[in-house]
């Protein structure tokens, strides 16, 4: 069997062990430990460095490795500085410096590119590789932007989104999806461009919930909870309960007030996502302050597993690959 073809299977039995256990304890405790993210990079990172070897891969790209491994750090780590020399900051600096000389070394080597060829895969492996561990940095950087803006609310959502990046920077590094190599429906040669396999994921989990949203209108709408315009921006995912009756776990509460000079009650606000300090012991004091204020009710939503819809995302993406790149492939 080809050895390339060995580690891509590894990669998807690493793949399917990691986000069973994480999808598992984010299912049953709605956290995942950090320790779960580092102790599944050091396969991850194996598998990687294999492959590159087997596929006679230049140092540069090797040390390139540690460029989205840099970034990916300081989601789990403290940013070091340098002021004392020990262990930790000794680590850090080491992986820095290799993803510096990896960068630089690709710059002198793979800089002069065309970005057709580098899309279509007819280039060079060492520069299409290069290449991707540049965009895969990129997807990190996205990722962890996307959370430190509050696009995305769960942090251990964000790093299992990073955790996939470095595990499979690109489609080369797995095998192919059902639908390209046993059926008719697409020829994978004809595909120029596919989003990349963390945003795909992301994609197929995040399809889960279009569903849900017809539901809580109906439900809510049926309940005579949507009372005004802006019930419109939480009635989509949320429900509406007294406060005397929130119970205060694996809840994002998505009411406020709006006060005056005085400090008395102006109106109230519905919330499209929930506060950063969203945690147990401000909410507790945010309900308090609700009720003194004069509310009643208040639209909540539950915390979901999105790392177990991740998890579940696993089996669209290797049966129907990048719904993106089919659908491009169809209309042009």
């Amino acid at each position: 069997m080809d050895s390339h073809l060995v580690t891509e299977y590894a990669r998807v039995f690493c793949l399917i062990s990691c986000l069973l256990i994480a999808g598992y304890s984010d299912y049953t405790k709605l956290i995942v430990r950090d320790k779960i993210w580092i102790f599944w990079t050091f396969p991850a990172l194996l598998i990687l460095v294999i492959d590159f070897i087997i596929l006679e891969l230049s140092i540069w790209n090797i040390l390139m490795i540690f460029l989205p491994v840099s970034l990916a750090t300081i989601t789990v780590f403290d940013v070091p500085n340098f002021d004392s020399i020990n262990l930790y900051n000794s680590f850090l600096l080491l992986i820095y410096l290799f993803a510096i000389i990896g960068l630089l070394g690709g710059i002198l080597n793979y800089n002069d590119v065309n970005f057709y060829t580098l899309i279509s895969g007819k280039e060079d492996i060492n520069t299409a590789v290069w290449w991707t561990l540049i965009f895969s940095s990129f997807s990190i950087i996205i990722f962890i932007s996307t959370y430190k803006i509050g696009l995305l609310q769960g942090g251990a959502d964000i790093k299992a989104l990073i955790w996939i990046t470095l595990l499979i920077p690109s489609w080369y590094f797995i095998p192919k999806p059902y639908i390209y190599s046993h059926t008719s429906i697409i020829d994978y040669e004809e595909i120029i461009f596919q989003v990349p396999p963390s945003f795909v994921l992301f994609l197929w989990a995040g399809g889960l919930f279009i569903v849900t949203p017809p539901f809580f209108l109906l439900r809510n709408a049926i309940k005579g909870d949507i009372n005004k315009l802006s019930d419109l921006k939480t009635a989509w995912h949320a429900t509406k309960i007294p406060l005397s009756e929130i119970k205060l776990d694996n809840i994002w509460l998505l009411s406020d007030v709006v006060l005056d000079n005085s400090g008395n009650t102006l109106n109230t606000v519905n919330l499209f996502i929930p506060k950063k300090d969203n945690y147990t012991e401000n909410l507790q004091a945010k309900v308090e302050f609700l009720i003194e204020k004069g509310l009643e009710s208040a639209w909540v939503t539950s915390k979901h597993p999105f790392v177990t819809y991740l998890f579940v995302a696993i089996l669209p993406t290797f049966i129907l690959g990048d719904p993106v790149a089919i659908i491009m492939n169809k209309l042009l």
